[in-house]
């Protein structure tokens, strides 16, 4: 079962996130709380973070490396109304696992914990653009040229969605060599997160 922290200065969407996890016989909430320093003050730690970005003692994605920092398996969830390019990226060079609007379904936002929670890296709807604009702001011929054959077979993969545990499979390799590969290629190619790293790729016309 997955623990979920639900942060959110609001009462009336931090009751309906809460509802919404207990609702989900596969999910608990672990403890639902109104600013960084009552998130800070949770001593369990949880399988999932879903936060504000917005708080009234600091923002989430500050928060969100902090927890993560704290507990390195807690994955983490910027739930915002703002969909601004810079807080996207933000968020995801300082190591989050998604970023979703607030405008989203509760299915989808259900979804997107789940994913989070395999380990995949989730974008809501009208946050893609931003992290293909960034990316796209790199000389992509340039940047590929600098991987090697394997490093495009994992990227070639990962264009494809694959997370890390198939991409090993595919490829006969552990799980933490291909962390270890994606790593390395991130700096290979100047972006900050796997995400970036395929959109540069589809910008280099590597697809599937």
């Amino acid at each position: 079962m997955t623990a979920v922290l639900v942060v959110d200065d609001h009462p009336i969407v931090l009751a309906g996130l809460s509802a919404l996890v207990e609702s989900d016989d596969t999910l608990k909430l672990a403890a639902a709380v109104r600013c960084a320093a009552d998130a800070r003050a949770v001593t369990t730690p949880p399988d999932l973070a879903l936060l504000d970005l917005q708080l009234p003692d600091g923002d989430g994605i500050t928060l969100g490396a902090e927890l993560k920092a704290r507990w390195p398996a807690l994955r983490v969830l910027v739930f915002t109304m703002h969909a601004d390019d810079q807080s996207v990226i933000r968020s995801l060079g300082s190591g989050l696992d998604g970023y979703l609007l607030k405008d989203s379904d509760p299915e989808d936002v259900l979804a997107a914990i789940h994913s989070a929670a395999r380990g995949t890296l989730v974008l809501g709807r009208g946050t893609q653009a931003a992290v293909i604009a960034a990316a796209a702001a790199a000389p992509p011929p340039a940047a590929l040229a600098a991987l090697d054959s394997r490093d495009l077979e994992i990227l070639e993969l990962l264009v494809q969605g694959l997370p890390t545990s198939q991409v090993a499979a595919r490829l006969f390799l552990a799980p933490k060599t291909i962390r270890n590969r994606v790593s390395d290629m991130l700096g290979k190619l100047g972006v900050a997160t796997r995400e970036e790293a395929v959109a540069l790729a589809r910008a280099a016309g590597l697809s599937h």
